[in-house]
Order: structure tokens, then sequence, then C-alpha cells
């Protein structure tokens, strides 16, 4: 859909999508982090994702939580504002907010008799992992979190984690089969629990595949129509696109600037097939409707 110009350039046209809704979700509350890791296998895969889903940083005193890609399921608001979050490195979960409360985090992924657990774990980001048969995931569940605290079950023991603390669980050892492989072995699952308190938790609408970043300074009634957008190689240039469209990365914390790789390709990849549909909310956020992928 892009029309090559001079000077490198691609002319991409976008349309402002005013009237496009839910709004993104924007709760403080207190936020859990939990990943479960096997550190005792051999790691045979990765998350292969460029940009992480959720950026934590700080901006003008207030500790956020940037999730920029949606990962959360449909109707998870209809019960009104959660009461809290926890995040895995598989999914990020509301208490309340119709999802019937405390229960298990998703921590592992199974399809038959293989079971996929992470080897080392990023809560929202990289993770490697491994494929094994034969494996037993250790119960665990989160039973009450607050502004204070979290407490955690795992199996026959319950963690209190403090606002600010770290907790781990070793879980016994037991015997599993790499996929692919024919002998077995030991492997000691290994709980970490991390509990910062809370955060202001930034996510995209819900339903669909929307994106969702911050303003970045950026007044969207002031981006030309279409944007020419700098290319290298052929490939976008986010730090020139920056420069175009007067956004200042050197002002802006460090993990925004990250937020702008992602901001530029989901809404200005001088590849994608279909105009960006885009809005600003009354806060200034930036919702990307199609987010090129």
């Amino acid at each position: 859909m892009g029309q090559e110009t001079a000077g490198e350039a691609v002319d991409v046209e976008w349309v402002r999508a005013d009237g496009e809704r839910p709004d993104p979700l924007v709760e403080r509350a207190p936020y859990l982090e939990l990943a479960l890791e096997h550190p005792d296998l051999d790691a045979t895969h990765a998350d292969g994702r460029y940009f992480p889903d959720a950026v934590p940083y700080r901006l003008d005193g207030e500790r956020r939580v940037f999730y920029w890609r949606s990962v959360l399921p449909g109707g998870v608001r209809d019960g009104g504002a959660p009461g809290g979050f926890w995040a895995t490195t598989h999914e990020l979960r509301p208490l309340g907010a119709g999802t019937g409360g405390l229960a298990g985090p998703e921590l592992s992924s199974a399809d038959g008799d293989v079971h996929e657990v992470v080897v080392d774990g990023t809560v929202a980001g990289d993770s490697t992992t491994a494929r094994v048969e034969g494996y037993s995931p250790p119960r665990i569940a989160v039973r009450s979190l607050d502004a204070d605290s979290a407490v955690v079950a795992a199996c026959d023991e319950t963690v209190t984690v403090q606002a600010g603390g770290t907790a781990t669980v070793e879980f016994p050892e037991q015997p599993v089969v790499p996929e692919g492989e024919s002998g077995r072995v030991s492997v000691t699952p290994v709980l970490r629990a991390r509990f910062p308190g809370e955060r202001v938790v930034y996510h995209p609408p819900v339903g669909g595949e929307r994106a969702l970043f911050p303003s970045f300074g950026l007044d969207l009634a002031r981006v030309p129509n279409p944007v020419a957008v700098p290319t290298a190689h052929g490939e976008l240039d986010h730090g020139a696109l920056a420069d175009v469209l007067s956004v200042d990365l050197g002002s802006r914390p460090f993990a925004e600037r990250t937020l702008w790789q992602a901001f530029a390709y989901a809404a200005f990849d001088p590849h994608r097939e279909e105009p960006p549909r885009i809005r600003q909310t009354d806060g200034g956020l930036l919702v990307v409707a199609n987010p090129a992928t």
C-alpha cells in the first residue's frame, strides 16, 4: 500500500479512528509476577518475539507496567475494576472483574502427554523452554493479593511475599523424558515469585488485536497524512521516523524508546498491506486498531 518516494522514504497513509471502542485498560492494582522454572533441563525453544509483551518503567512518579500487545481474553472487564493482577511467563490474569476470583496461574502448557516447561523465564518477556513427557505440574494457586502482600500456595507450602519482596519455592525432584530422547532425566521445578506491590497496568482495549502505546509527546492531530516513512535498506528507520514526527526520544524514558520501536512497526511499517487505523485517547494514549504483525 506504500508508494516509494525520493530520499528512501515511503508514503504510508493512515486512518484516524476516533470512533473505535472500547477504551484501553488503565488500572492501579497489586501486581504479582510468577515463573516456574526448570533449570536442570537444556532449553530447546526460545521466544522469538523481538519486543516483550510488557515494559515496566517509572514516569512522573508513576510506576507502570505497559502491556502494548493484547494478552487478556475478552470479557475480563465485565465485573468492574480488577482487584489485582498476576503475570506469568504465559499470561496476564486480572483478579475479580468477572474472572471468578483467585485460582491457579498458567505456568506451563500441555499437548497430550507432552508438556512445554520453562527453563529460564522472564515474565512478559523472553523465556526459554523445553518439551518433556511424563511431567507432573506442581499445584500452585494464588490465595490472596492486596497492596501489602501476596499469598501463594505451592503444593503443601504456603508462601507470603511482602510488597517489594521475592520468594523461591523448590519442588520435589521428578523424572521426565525430554522430547526426542529415550532416557529419563531428573528435574527440580523452582517457583520464583516477585511482588513489586501496586503498579499501574496499561493494556490495550480487551478483545481484538489492538495495540496500545504511550503518547511519546505526540499529538495525533499534527501527524501528516500520508506519513513519509524513512527507510534504510528498504526497512523502517524508527529513529528517523521520530524526527519526521517531531518526537524527541532523548527526552523520553529509556523504556519508552523500546515502545517507540514497537509503535513505529505496528503503525507505520512500509510493508503493511492496509492503512493503519489510529486513535488517541483523552489521556493521550495511542491505540492502533490493526497493528502490523
